[in-house]
């Protein structure tokens, strides 16, 4: 469970900072559908004035640039630092889900393959 909150939290970022080449699918497709990430969920705990602002301004259009809404909301992401806080929030759910395979009672080969894959997951870039 740790690791997969882990990998959502990781899509989730690739999606507003990932490379559309490496990502294969528009980044910042969750800024412009309003989905309510960890991201904008914190974004949204955080902001004050000006940013708050801007940023209900955004989640209520009904009608706008898609490449305008994605830069805005981003902007507004990393003056409240949220990439950092996402990362720090993913790093810590990875290590959990690092403590749980260690707990596994199978052999130490099938846990060094649930590794492996666990810290693919974890450099992922799309």
């Amino acid at each position: 469970i740790q690791i997969g909150i882990g990998f959502q939290l990781k899509d989730d970022l690739l999606d507003v900072y990932g490379d559309m080449n490496k990502f294969g699918k528009q980044v910042g497709g969750d800024i412009i559908a309003n989905k309510k990430t960890f991201l904008l969920i914190k974004a949204l705990e955080k902001a004050r004035g000006k940013n708050r602002l801007e940023l209900l301004h955004w989640l209520s259009m009904r009608k706008f640039d898609k490449t305008k809404k994605v830069k805005a909301v981003t902007a507004i992401y990393g003056a409240l630092g949220i990439r950092e806080l996402t990362n720090e929030k993913i790093n810590s759910y990875f290590e959990l889900g690092f403590n749980a395979l260690e707990k596994l009672s199978v052999g130490p080969d099938k846990k060094t393959i649930l590794k492996d894959f666990t810290s693919r997951l974890m450099k992922r870039q799309a």
